[in-house]
């Protein structure tokens, strides 16, 4: 039901669009950080051990860095989503709970039912009525 419903899709739409300025970003740093651990493997014979030493903390300080960041972007990512199939799911609970008195229902699994003959099943119902509420 939940792929199905429009607010999902508007609502995986909208995250992807605002985080992808970030996830690019943190791709920029990534290649940044592949190319100075080339450069640094092509030229490291050149190099002094204290300069050498410098490089290497530069490329860990920016992993650290990139970790760090690569983290907390994920988790807002996380987060967002929570909270948008939270909303989905009150959304869910309503048009289940409004079509069963419309409908004079006793009982609708939600989830977990083991089959449901095709004539039984009310997840379309469902979805036009959460539809519906947007």
């Amino acid at each position: 039901v939940i792929n199905s419903l429009t607010k999902y899709k508007e609502d995986t739409d909208a995250i992807i669009l605002n985080f992808q300025p970030k996830k690019l970003e943190l791709l920029d740093l990534f290649d940044h950080i592949e190319k100075l651990k080339i450069n640094l493997n092509l030229t490291k014979s050149s190099l002094s051990s204290e300069e050498y030493k410098k490089q290497i903390e530069i490329i860990l300080k920016l992993e650290n860095s990139f970790q760090n960041e690569t983290d907390q972007w994920q988790a807002a990512i996380n987060q967002q989503k929570a909270i948008s199939l939270e909303q989905i799911e009150t959304l869910i609970n309503k048009a289940v709970r409004d079509l069963a008195n419309i409908e004079n229902y006793d009982l609708i699994f939600y989830s977990n039912a083991a089959y449901v003959a095709e004539e039984l099943n009310i997840s379309n119902q469902i979805i036009s009525a959460i539809e519906s509420l947007n």
